[in-house]
């Protein structure tokens, strides 16, 4: 059996049965459940913005009545009741029964070859405007047979004063707009196929040209499902909108973002489909943001699905979903199946190996190097041992080797605690630091760091950490998971255990994450690959300094608000490359964080480019830098 981790839900998993086994609840939650709850998700157009892989698609196909006729006919599982909670706090189910109808256009197929006509822009507007429109129809009627209702079962509600243009759409019944939409459909698609497109005279006015708006006709569903007759509201979700021109995917919005609308309108897109101001920029800062006459905070609603915000509950339920979404993949495999190993995050160990004896011998000889050069006292030594020692007592972390990196580190910051003079005198006295040395978290942190990088000791492992590394992007922890389960059901095939130890664990993240980065394609990525080399130089620089001044060290590029928010003007260029970057996991962008009186927008590493580079996931540790900084990274060895 092909192993599910490889593959996105979407494309692996066909039926709704399938589907709903493997999808959990928390990015509804996180992402939708607040705009929901502010009658902000089907009253006017819905942005819904995310890198690759982020879930967009997945939950967009829960919101199709297929979908949520399936969820609420196997209600009662404990596998569903939550996804079912949510969807009901989200407002596509009510009192039980599906209160939206979800029609899913994807926008890769010919609709930018309408931006090639010769047409004027009027036409080529309407043309595309009419094609999605019947499509979505159809995707509407489809889904509802699909669930197995026939189609003299549907109808619509119109709106009132409508008469003209319902019967231009086909009248109310579900045979009649599907028949004007497949005849809507076929006129437009003659046009886009034909080798030559036809002059402007043999446009068909009753097809292609013809008035068919059922958008400003459509108010809600009518479905006889059984012995109930339910009234559905219209969802438009029109997906992968990136893959239009620019030009028309700002004619498509304005057409959407129309108030009179009944109909509620997604468009799911990714970062690439947005000016560099808009990835870069918060919307209050960018005065050009709004199109003339349409205020997108009133009338528009953005949810981004990245990182920003309230970044730790973010953390902490993209974590609970990889977890769920982990072990209801573990549960298709077989093999795993048979042997009753049904949660990913057992099968990684957490428990890492002493470094070799050599490697410890040599780790003695520098601390104790260190002890003569810095004159520092036995009894000195002593206490901080002492302090070690405690810190790591409970920690599961004790061993020889962190006890003596730990010792380095507060070695190194009573040096830097205590007057120099004071390290010159005789080794009898003892001068006091400034402020007390602990072996607090981020000391054992820093030696975590420190022996990854000079001993070669696993950093990289556990279940926690593997969710982080999929920076909040369910496709990128997949792939980073593949890696893990097929390793571990080699292990079982072979007799052996299932479980990875660290050092496995590390080795094969470390491989994975290199070969996604060495696959990079995006525009710029050769620019965007060179300066995540270059601030991951710096950062390591930082982060194995012998005081270890900011834990586990430093991950991220910080830059002044105020200078960063100016990027898109003066240096457009650096702008677009920060943009693809940061669509498609390389960076994590982090606006508003304030250190030091100060606020700072952090250029923050993604889950790859952190694997390949050895660096800490934990967040908040910076280099003060500027714009320049950036400019002459993506200079240097260039001509």
């Amino acid at each position: 059996m092909v192993n599910p981790f490889e593959k996105r839900a979407t494309e692996y998993l066909r039926d709704d049965e399938a589907f709903l086994a493997v999808v959990t609840p928390e990015p509804l939650a996180t992402f939708f459940q607040k705009h929901a709850e502010q009658g902000k998700l089907y009253d006017r157009l819905t942005t819904i913005v995310g890198t690759p892989g982020s879930g967009k698609t997945t939950l967009a196909r829960l919101f199709q009545y297929s979908t949520l006729r399936t969820l609420l006919r196997n209600g009662g599982q404990e596998l569903y009741d939550d996804l079912i909670d949510t969807l009901a706090t989200c407002g596509a189910i009510h009192e039980g029964i599906p209160a939206v109808i979800g029609g899913r256009v994807p926008l890769e197929a010919e609709y930018r070859e309408f931006w090639e006509f010769p047409y004027p822009p009027e036409l080529r507007s309407a043309l595309m405007i009419a094609l999605l429109q019947a499509r979505t129809v159809l995707a509407w009627l489809r889904n509802v047979q699909t669930s197995g209702v026939p189609l003299a079962n549907v109808e619509i509600v119109a709106r009132p004063d409508t008469d003209a243009a319902l019967t231009a759409i086909g009248g109310v019944s579900g045979q009649g707009l599907l028949t004007r939409a497949r005849e809507i459909e076929l006129a437009i698609y003659n046009i886009s196929a034909a080798l030559v497109p036809p002059d402007l005279s043999a446009i068909d006015n009753d097809g292609a040209a013809a008035a068919y708006r059922p958008f400003d006709v459509i108010e809600a569903f009518k479905v006889k499902d059984g012995d109930r007759i339910l009234t559905l509201k219209p969802l438009a979700i029109f997906d992968d909108a990136h893959s239009l021109h620019p030009a028309q995917f700002s004619s498509f919005h304005r057409w959407l973002s129309r108030r009179e609308m009944r109909v509620s309108r997604w468009v799911l897109t990714r970062l690439d489909a947005l000016s560099p101001s808009d990835v870069l920029l918060e919307e209050s800062e960018d005065p050009q943001s709004d199109d003339p006459g349409l205020k997108r905070s009133r009338e528009t609603t953005t949810i981004w699905m990245q990182s920003g915000g309230d970044r730790a509950n973010q953390r902490r339920a993209f974590r609970k979903m990889a977890k769920g979404m982990a072990n209801r993949y573990l549960a298709q495999m077989e093999i795993f199946r048979r042997k009753g190993l049904k949660d990913l995050g057992n099968l990684l160990a957490v428990q890492v190996e002493h470094i070799g004896q050599s490697k410890q011998e040599k780790l003695i000889d520098q601390v104790d190097a260190l002890q003569r050069r810095y004159n520092i006292t036995a009894d000195r030594r002593s206490l901080l041992e002492e302090e070690i020692a405690a810190a790591l007592a409970n920690s599961g972390e004790d061993s020889v080797e962190m006890r003596l990196a730990m010792l380095a580190i507060l070695i190194h910051r009573y040096v830097n605690r205590v007057p120099q003079h004071g390290l010159f005198e005789d080794q009898g006295q003892d001068a006091e630091p400034s402020k007390p040395l602990l072996a607090d978290d981020k000391v054992l942190e820093g030696a975590k760091v420190h022996l990854m990088h000079r001993q070669d000791r696993p950093y990289f492992y556990g279940m926690d950490l593997l969710c982080d590394a999929g920076s909040e992007n369910a496709e990128q922890f997949l792939q980073l998971a593949a890696r893990l389960v097929a390793q571990s059901e080699t292990q079982v095939i072979r007799s052996k255990s299932p479980s990875l130890s660290a050092a496995k664990q590390h080795s094969l993240l470390r491989e994975r994450a290199t070969e996604m980065m060495r696959e990079w394609d995006f525009p710029h990525h050769q620019q965007v690959r060179k300066l995540c080399d270059g601030i991951a130089a710096a950062c390591i620089k930082k982060s194995l300094e012998g005081n270890a001044p900011l834990g586990g060290g430093a991950n991220a590029f910080g830059i002044l608000q105020e200078d960063f928010f100016g990027i898109p003007r003066t240096n457009p260029e650096l702008a677009r490359i920060l943009k693809f970057g940061i669509a498609y996991n390389a960076f994590v962008l982090v606006p508003n964080h304030g250190t030091k009186k100060k606020i700072w927008v952090l250029i923050e590493l993604g889950g790859a480019p952190l694997l390949h580079h050895r660096l800490t996931f934990k967040r908040g540790g910076f280099l003060e830098r500027r714009t320049s900084d950036l400019v002459r990274i993506l200079g240097e060895g260039s001509k």
